[in-house]
Formats: C-alpha cells, structure tokens, sequence
C-alpha cells in the first residue's frame, strides 16, 4: 500500500457508524408492533430530511424524526401517542459505542490523526449522546449540521465542514456505515471510508469508497497504514 506523508481529517458520522442503535430498533419495533418497524420508519426520517433540503424547509432531526414516526405508525395502522413517540425517541440519547469503537478511535489518536464529527441530529442531542457514551474527548469538533441547516447527505453539508475546519474537501475523509453518507460524502470531493455494519450496504451506482472495513479499528488500522508519521 502506498504511504502518504499528509494526514487527512477523519470525519465521523456518529449513529451506527461510532453508536450501536440496536436499543432504538427494539424499542421502534415495539411500538410500531413491526419486525420491520425501524427500517420503514428510518426510511421515511431520510427520505424527508432531504425533502427539507428540497423545499428549503428546515425542521432539526429530532422533530423530523417524531413526524416521521407518527407517519410510520399511521401507515401500519398502529395508534400512538406523542407521549410514547418522544419516550421511544429518547432511546437514541443513551446508545452506547460498538467494542470496536474505543480502541480505533485510539489508535488514531496516537497516530496524529484530527477526528471530527459530523452528524444530521442536532448539536444538542450530539453532544448529550458524545457525553453518555463517552467519546467527547477523542475529538477536536462535534459537528451539526443543524448549524447549516442542510442534511448530509447535501454537498453543502460536507463543503461547510471543510471550511469550518480550514481544510479542502481532498484533505478530509468521510468515515461512515451508510451508503447514502457515503456517497454524498464521494460527489463533495471527500475521499471515503466505508463501516459495513449489519444490514448496511454501499450504494453501487456512485464513487467507490477508498477504505470499506469490517469497524472502526480495523479502518483506523488501514488508515495508519496508509498515511505515516
């Protein structure tokens, strides 16, 4: 493998790429009394965040994602409350790291490499999810785009991200478990690291990623590799 002497940023998308959300499909799934109630209602949570970027009508993450449930459970014909939808909600705020997460984020950091987040929840959510599983001191920024008010995967989203860090979109790397992100990350110019979790896969129809890794220290242990001292 060719060695590179300039270290990228590594950007981190954070929910199921650094956090497991297997608390939050069980408790989906309860409510909406569907195998397959977090996958249909965290379909719609993506399809209409873009369409907020369509229509230049932003609502932050949270709110989307309540609307969103509420549709889910109307089209499965399941009655809830806005009581038990924020409760099951709240789940996300507690999620805890994959065993991969702590020791590749590690061995980046004592490789020099700058690891930022970048993430559609809101800045408030992130940082209360950073804080509980313990990972806001492994990186220099914890990104939002509910600060541009345009979801990833917008190439404005990723170009901000890159002005905010005083980098050219080249010099940073995209590291996610979603291919959409992937993707979106790829047409912005970013080079790409792909995270295959369970039940995800990359979009075939864009850019290649760069690095596809089983988790996050094996990723960090082909980026090591690739980028020296």
């Amino acid at each position: 493998m060719t060695q590179i002497t300039t270290k990228p940023v590594i950007i981190f998308d954070v929910n199921e790429t650094l956090l497991d959300m297997t608390p939050l499909k069980k408790a989906i799934n309860t409510l909406l009394r569907q195998e397959q109630g977090f996958r249909i209602w965290f379909g719609m949570l993506l399809h209409y965040s873009t369409v907020s970027n369509s229509i230049n009508e932003y609502h932050n993450f949270t709110t989307i994602a309540a609307a969103t449930l509420d549709m889910a459970a109307t089209s499965l014909q399941v009655t809830v409350t806005p009581e038990e939808i924020k409760a099951t909600l709240s789940t996300i705020k507690s999620l805890q790291t994959y065993p991969d997460v702590i020791k590749g984020l590690q061995l980046l950091k004592d490789n020099g490499f700058r690891l930022i987040t970048l993430t559609n929840s809101p800045d408030a959510a992130l940082q209360e999810q950073l804080k509980n599983s313990k990972l806001t001191h492994y990186f220099e920024q914890a990104l939002s785009i509910d600060t541009i008010a345009k979801y990833k995967p917008a190439q404005e989203t990723y170009l901000w991200a890159a002005e905010k860090l005083g980098v050219q979109p080249q010099q940073m790397i995209m590291i996610a478990a979603h291919g959409w992100d992937i993707a979106g990350a790829a047409h912005a110019g970013l080079a790409t690291g792909f995270i295959t979790r369970e039940g995800q896969a990359i979009y075939p129809l864009s850019i290649a990623p760069n690095f596809i890794a089983a988790d996050i220290l094996e990723i960090a242990k082909q980026l090591v590799a690739a980028y020296q001292r």
